[in-house]
C-alpha cells in the first residue's frame, strides 16, 4: 500500500510527464487490443465446427502450358456422391450450391403477403451438408430436413423476419413464383466467425425436381458457388486422400483434362487462401499483429526514455532513501509499481475507449468485433499475459537503472548518465523513429494502391451504371424489359447480362477451336450477354463487329488473350472460327474481338474471355445512365419494372461500389495501417517533445552561459535540435530500404500495381522531421531568448 501511495504522489507531481506517458500507453494499448480482436475474429473463422481438423473442401487447380497454375474453388455435383461411392475412408461427403439468380421469397403471413430479395444467403443443400456443419436445430429433424424435394430450413433470424416466430414447421414460403417449399427446420443463425452465412437452405433434390439437366452434369461443370465437402473418418490421413484424389480425376475427367488435379483445401484454411476465395491471407494477419507489437515496443521505449530523462528530478529522493535504509530490491518495486499504476490506468482507458469507439469502428471497418471476446478464459489469459509483457517492458529497465543510483551522486546532483547509457537511450530513439516512418511509407503506399484499385482504368465504364437482378424469364419477356428501358430519357444504355464485365465469381470452361477435335489447355471465362453489352460498358472492339441476336446460333465474340493463348497475333484471323463451349454445349462463330478489359480483381492477371447469348442464363440487366445516377431515373427505371414483374422486388446495386468491394480487405488494411500509422508518430512525437523538455530544462544554466559567450539564437536551436537530425538521419537510413523491401512484397501480390517513387518514399519523412524541429524549436526557442541573467540562477 505505501508503495501505491508513493506512486500516486509520483504521478501527480510530475503531472506533465504523467499525462504523456498515461496517453502514450493507453493509445498504444487500446490500438493493440483493437488489432487482438480484429485477427482473432478472422483466426475464429469456421474453428467451432465439430471435427473442424477432418473436414475438407475439394477444390481443383488447373496446370497451363506457360507454367501457371488457375485455381478454382468450385466442383460439380456429382463429385459428392462420387468421392463417397469410391472411399470408405470419406465419412460424410457434402454438396452445397448459391442460388445462380437472386430469388424473390414469397411469404403469406397474418393475413399479408410479403416479398423478399435475398441475395448471398440462400443455397441448395444436401442433407450431409447441415449434418457436417454445426447448424444447431431449434425446430425439426435435423436426419431428415433436406431429404425430400420441395423442402426448406431457416436460420432463426430469418423465421422471425417471415413469420415473426420460431415456430414456423410445416409452413410454406414460395421461390421465384413457382415452387412451394415447405418448412421442415429451424436452425441457429450463423455465426458471425463463419464463412457459411446462409439463412435459407433448400433441399437439393428440389434442385434436381426443377432443373433436370443438373441431373446429367459431368465433372467438367465447374463452378465457382458449387462446393464439396469430404469428412475424413478418424485416423484417415490427408495425404493418402490426396494421393487418391489423382486416381479419382484419371477416372472421372476426359483424357484431354491430366492438367485438371483436385486438391484437399482443410476447412480451416478455406478463410485465408485467397487463391480460391478466401477473405485474407493470413500473413496479412501476422503482418498486422507485428504492426501492433512494433507498437507496443515504440509505446515501452516512450515510457521507458521519460522516466529515464526524469531521473535528474528523482536523484535527491533516490539518494535519501538509500541513506535511509531503502535497499536497491525496495527502490526497484516502487519504480515497477508507479508503471504498473500507470499501465492499470491506460488499460481502464482503452477500454472504455474502445467501448465508446467500437460501433464507430465497425461501421468504419465493416466488421463485427465484441469487446467480450476478450472474457473467454483462453483470451483473457493472453490479455493478461500481454499487460504483464508491457509492464516489464515499460517498466523493468527503468527501474533497474534507478533503483541502481550511487546515493552519493545521486545527492550530490552529479550527471548520473554514462556514454553507454546515452548511447541505449539514443538507440531507443532511433528505433522509434525508424518504426513511425515505416508504418508512414507503409499507410502511404497501401493508400496509392487502393486507390489505384478502385478508380484505375479497367478497360470499360464503371460509373453511372446499376445492376439489377431480373426475375427468370424467357427471353422475350426480359428484352421487352430492358427495350422499355432504353426508351427512357435518362437511359444512355442497357444489356441483358449474367454479370457484369469484373465481377467476383468465376463461371468459365474449355473450348474446341475451329474443329480441332480436342478442347484447348487454358480455361475460358464466360460473359453471357445481349447485343448491348458492349454498348452499355463502352468495351473497345479491336476487330470485327459486335454480336447478331440469333435463333439457332450464337455469335461470339472473344478478347485479346484468348487470342494470346491460342498463339494468333493479328486479330482478323480469328474472324468467323468456330468455338465450342463445354459447359454450356453453345457453339458459334467468333465474330469479334474486343480489347482486353479486367474481368477479376487486380490482384489477377486478365484470362481468356468469351461474350455470347445464353438465353437461359441471363440475369442481371446492366443500365448505364445519361449523366450521374439520380432518383428522377430511378423512379422511371422503378415504373418500368412495376409494369413487368408486379410480383418480383425491385432492388438495384451501383457497379462502382460493387467494384469497391471485391477490394474490402485491402481497404481494411488500409484503413487499419492509417490508425497505426498516426497513432505511432504521435506517440513518438509526444516523447520527443517530454525528452526536449527534460533535456532543455537540464541545460538551462549551460545555455545562459553560452548566449553571455555571443552564441545566436539560431546556434543554440541548431546545438538542442542536432543530436535529433543526426538520430532522425540514421533511422531513415534504415527504415528507407526495409519499408522498400517489405512493399515490393506486398504489391508483388498484385497482378496490376503502382511503381513505387521517391515521393512516396522521402516525404513522409520530410514530414516527420519538419514535425519534430517544430515541436523542439519552439520548446527550445523559449529557452535561447530567456534573459541569460535568469538562466544562470537555474538549478
Amino acid at each position: 500500500m505505501n508503495f501505491l501511495k508513493a506512486g500516486i504522489r509520483t504521478q501527480v507531481k510530475h503531472k506533465w510527464f504523467s499525462l504523456i506517458n498515461l496517453l502514450g500507453l493507453s493509445l498504444g494499448i487500446g490500438c493493440s487490443i483493437m488489432m487482438l480482436l480484429y485477427v482473432n475474429a478472422h483466426l475464429s473463422t469456421d474453428a467451432h465446427h465439430t471435427d473442424a481438423e477432418h473436414i475438407y473442401r475439394v477444390v481443383l487447380q488447373i496446370a497451363t502450358p506457360d507454367g501457371h497454375t488457375e485455381y478454382e474453388p468450385g466442383s460439380s455435383l456429382p463429385m459428392a456422391t462420387a468421392l463417397a461411392e469410391d472411399y470408405s475412408q470419406i465419412e460424410q461427403a457434402a454438396f452445397c450450391m448459391k442460388f445462380y439468380r437472386t430469388p424473390t421469397i414469397t411469404v403469406e403471413a397474418k393475413e399479408r403477403t410479403d416479398r423478399y430479395k435475398e441475395e448471398n444467403i440462400t443455397a441448395y443443400a444436401d442433407q450431409n451438408f447441415i449434418g457436417m456443419f454445426d447448424h444447431p436445430f431449434l425446430a425439426g429433424d435435423k436426419r431428415t430436413a433436406l431429404l425430400e424435394p420441395k423442402s426448406a430450413v431457416l436460420s432463426e433470424a430469418q423465421a422471425l423476419k417471415y413469420f415473426g416466430t420460431t415456430d414456423v414447421i410445416g409452413r410454406n414460403i414460395n421461390i421465384n413464383h413457382n415452387t412451394d417449399l415447405m418448412v421442415t427446420g429451424v436452425f441457429a443463425t450463423p455465426k458471425q466467425s463463419s464463412d457459411f452465412q446462409f439463412d435459407v437452405l433448400v433441399s437439393l433434390p428440389t434442385l434436381k425436381t426443377l432443373s433436370p439437366n443438373y441431373q446429367d452434369q459431368n465433372f467438367t461443370w465447374i463452378g465457382s458457388n458449387n462446393w464439396t465437402f469430404i469428412k475424413l473418418k478418424e485416423g484417415a490421413q490427408e495425404t493418402t486422400m490426396q494421393q487418391q484424389l489423382t486416381d479419382f480425376a484419371k477416372k472421372h475427367l476426359r483424357a484431354d483434362l491430366s492438367h485438371w488435379s483436385f486438391h484437399l483445401q482443410p476447412l480451416t484454411d478455406m478463410h485465408f487462401d485467397t487463391r480460391y476465395d478466401g477473405v485474407i491471407n493470413k500473413t496479412i494477419l501476422w503482418v498486422l499483429m507485428g504492426v501492433a507489437l512494433a507498437l507496443i515496443l515504440v509505446v515501452s521505449i516512450n515510457y521507458t526514455n521519460l522516466s529515464i530523462a526524469q531521473s535528474h528530478y528523482r536523484a535527491k529522493e533516490i539518494g535519501v532513501r538509500k541513506y535511509l535504509g531503502g535497499s536497491k530490491a525496495q527502490l526497484f518495486v516502487q519504480f515497477m509499481s508507479e508503471t504498473g499504476l500507470l499501465i492499470f490506468l491506460a488499460v481502464v482507458l482503452a477500454l472504455l475507449g474502445i467501448y465508446a469507439m467500437l460501433p464507430i469502428i465497425n461501421e468504419w471497418l465493416q466488421v463485427d468485433l465484441q469487446l467480450m471476446q476478450l472474457a473467454a478464459p483462453d483470451k483473457l489469459l493472453y490479455f493478461l499475459l500481454f499487460i504483464t509483457a508491457l509492464l516489464l517492458l515499460a517498466g523493468y529497465y527503468p527501474a533497474v537503472r534507478l533503483s541502481g543510483f550511487a546515493p552519493l551522486r545521486a545527492i550530490q546532483g552529479k550527471s548520473l548518465s554514462t556514454d553507454r547509457k546515452q548511447l541505449f537511450r539514443k538507440a531507443l530513439i532511433t528505433f522509434q523513429y525508424t518504426v513511425a516512418l515505416f508504418f508512414l511509407v507503409g499507410t502511404l503506399v497501401i493508400i496509392a494502391q487502393v486507390k489505384y484499385l478502385v478508380n484505375g482504368d479497367l478497360g470499360f465504364t464503371k460509373d453511372a451504371i446499376i445492376t439489377i437482378k431480373v426475375p427468370k424469364q424467357d427471353f422475350t419477356q426480359l428484352s421487352s424489359f430492358r427495350n422499355e428501358l432504353l426508351k427512357l430519357s435518362g437511359v444512355a444504355a442497357a444489356s441483358l447480362q449474367n454479370q457484369s464485365p469484373m465481377a467476383p465469381t468465376l463461371d468459365g470452361g474449355f473450348i474446341e477451336y475451329d474443329h480441332r477435335g480436342q478442347y484447348e489447355d487454358f480455361l475460358v471465362r464466360d460473359r453471357w450477354a445481349d447485343d448491348q453489352f458492349l454498348e452499355t460498358y463502352s468495351l473497345s472492339l479491336v476487330a470485327g463487329r459486335n454480336i447478331i441476336l440469333k435463333d439457332l446460333v450464337s455469335e461470339v465474340i472473344v478478347n485479346e488473350s484468348l487470342l494470346r493463348k491460342l498463339n494468333i497475333s493479328d486479330p482478323e484471323e480469328a474472324l468467323g472460327k468456330t468455338i465450342l463451349f463445354d459447359n454450356s454445349s453453345v457453339s458459334g462463330p467468333i465474330v469479334g474481338v474486343v480489347k482486353d478489359f479486367h474481368h477479376r480483381s487486380l490482384q489477377n492477371e486478365i484470362e481468356p474471355v468469351a461474350i455470347y447469348p445464353f438465353h437461359s442464363i441471363l440475369n442481371q440487366v446492366g443500365v448505364r445512365f445519361s449523366s450521374a445516377v439520380n432518383e428522377h431515373t430511378l423512379e422511371d427505371i422503378a415504373s418500368v419494372w412495376q409494369a413487368h414483374f408486379p410480383d418480383d422486388v425491385f432492388q438495384y446495386s451501383f457497379l462502382d461500389e460493387a467494384i469497391a468491394r471485391m477490394y474490402h480487405t485491402e481497404q481494411t488494411t488500409r484503413k487499419l495501417m492509417s490508425i497505426f500509422a498516426v497513432i505511432s508518430v504521435v506517440i513518438c512525437l509526444m516523447g520527443i517533445l517530454g525528452l526536449s523538455t527534460i533535456t532543455t530544462y537540464q541545460r538551462t544554466k549551460e545555455l545562459g552561459i553560452r548566449k553571455v559567450l555571443g552564441a545566436s539564437v539560431s546556434s543554440i536551436l541548431m546545438l538542442l535540435g542536432r543530436q535529433y537530425l543526426v538520430l532522425f538521419g540514421i533511422a531513415f537510413a534504415i527504415a528507407l530500404p526495409l519499408a522498400q523491401m517489405v512493399i515490393n512484397e506486398w504489391l508483388s501480390g498484385f497482378a496490376y500495381h503502382i511503381e513505387l517513387s521517391w515521393a512516396m518514399l522521402t516525404l513522409p519523412g520530410l514530414l516527420m522531421i519538419t514535425i519534430t524541429l517544430l515541436l523542439i524549436g519552439g520548446q527550445s526557442l523559449k529557452t535561447a531568448l530567456a534573459n541569460p541573467t535568469d538562466s544562470l540562477k537555474h538549478e
